[in-house]
């Protein structure tokens, strides 16, 4: 009894050793290649479960446990078990398609179902998100994998779009020519050969002349941008006397002749 007991606690140090030694070397050895792993806490639970499943198996060969008989009595109640893991089993797979296909990644900000937030780990039965306002959310892998999936960020730029009115007085090609000014001078808008920042009309409206100002910014730098480039644009409107206009009602009374 004390001999197998030892074994036993020498197998799950072993097993638990096995699995830090292939993490840490797989994460060194895309370090060494200049590239960052996207799957850390998918491949850690991955790693854990391949050792904790091996160790399991040595551990019932050293205790002499024979599954035989168990999975025999278990074959009796199989079409019950198999209604019952069908779902569970539909996630796991759906998991794997998820992992290994590359359609979801770690820290991914992704909206699945109506719900956004960024991938903390795929797991194998459910992807874990973080919402921006702190919730914890748990989504079925098998709806990962059939649902519709819009990834936010699905590289490190993206471009947003900023609507700026203006009074129907203004100089339209003054206009134009302060927001150029402003996306070329505003540091945090990208200004790469492969990004395209544009100044579109977007139309006239009741009170006001509208554009639309589409801008490239990176993931890091989003609310940065944002706030900079709005102060910014009302900055120089402003000092070159262009109006940016609020909704305005006109109400003419007329005298009634009596």
């Amino acid at each position: 009894m004390l001999i197998q007991l030892i074994k036993t606690g020498i197998t799950i140090v072993v097993a638990y050793t096995v699995y830090r030694f292939l993490y840490e070397s797989i994460l060194r050895a895309t370090k060494r290649l200049g590239k960052e792993l996207r799957m850390k806490n998918t491949l850690r639970t991955i790693l854990l479960t391949i050792a904790l499943v091996i160790a399991l198996m040595v551990v019932l060969d050293i205790w002499q446990v024979n599954l035989f008989p168990y999975l025999t009595a278990l074959g009796i109640g199989g079409i019950a078990i198999g209604f019952a893991v069908q779902e569970p089993l539909s996630n796991f797979i759906s998991g794997l398609l998820v992992t290994f296909t590359g359609k979801l990644l770690e820290n991914d900000v992704v909206e699945i179902d109506g719900i956004v937030g960024v991938v903390e780990v795929i797991n194998y039965n459910h992807t874990v998100l973080r919402t921006f306002d702190g919730k914890r959310v748990l989504i079925p892998n098998k709806q990962v994998w059939n649902q519709r999936l819009i990834n936010h960020w699905p590289t490190n730029i993206r471009r947003l779009t900023v609507k700026v009115s203006v009074s129907y007085g203004s100089d339209l090609v003054k206009v134009l020519n302060v927001l150029r000014k402003c996306i070329d001078e505003e540091p945090l808008v990208e200004k790469s050969p492969e990004v395209s920042n544009a100044i579109v009309f977007a139309g006239f409206s009741s009170s006001s002349i509208d554009f639309d100002v589409h801008f490239w910014i990176r993931r890091e730098n989003y609310f940065d941008a944002l706030n900079s480039l709005a102060n910014r644009i009302k900055r120089e409107l402003e000092a070159n006397g262009i109006v940016i206009p609020f909704p305005q009602l006109d109400v003419h009374i007329k005298e009634r002749m009596v």
